[in-house]
């Protein structure tokens, strides 16, 4: 596995990767790409919280097999699109909120229906609150 998406990855110019495993034997590759993106299938049973953490702290997206298996693929679509919403809170005061929407669903490459979109949207972008630390710094944060 590895051999293969270093060469794609280097020789190709291939940028984002799925990797589907049944343990956690992935996080070597993953690091040893840092400008790669990732999408990380595991099998539930077979991946401990560590893993998971280290997924979550470098927004790599990531599913159990056993979810997906079972048709349960509106989780694994929301936290891919909430993933993307995130990397663009930076930025949202200067984006239309329906703009924004359809941005989303076009860079996750996901069809969606105008009622889904419509839906996300009201869950998801009208729902954005500002948040403020101890310090005074200002956030947008998504209601999840």
């Amino acid at each position: 596995m590895t051999a293969g998406v270093c060469q794609n990855h280097y020789a190709e110019g291939i940028d984002s990767f799925i990797l589907v495993s049944s343990d956690s034997d992935f996080w070597g590759l993953i690091t040893s790409l840092p400008n790669a993106k990732f999408l990380v299938m595991y099998e539930y049973a077979n991946c401990g919280r560590a893993i998971k953490n280290a997924l979550k702290e470098h927004d790599i997206y990531y599913c159990s097999i056993d979810d997906f298996c079972s048709g349960n693929v509106d989780g694994f679509k929301r936290a891919v699109l909430l993933g993307i919403l995130d990397q663009y809170l930076p930025d949202i005061l200067y984006i239309n909120g329906r703009d924004l929407v359809e941005h989303l669903y076009l860079e996750a490459r996901i069809e969606g229906t105008d009622s889904e979109k419509k839906s996300f949207y009201d869950r998801y972008v009208k729902t954005l609150s500002l948040k403020i630390d101890k310090d005074g710094n200002f956030s947008i944060e998504v209601k999840k």
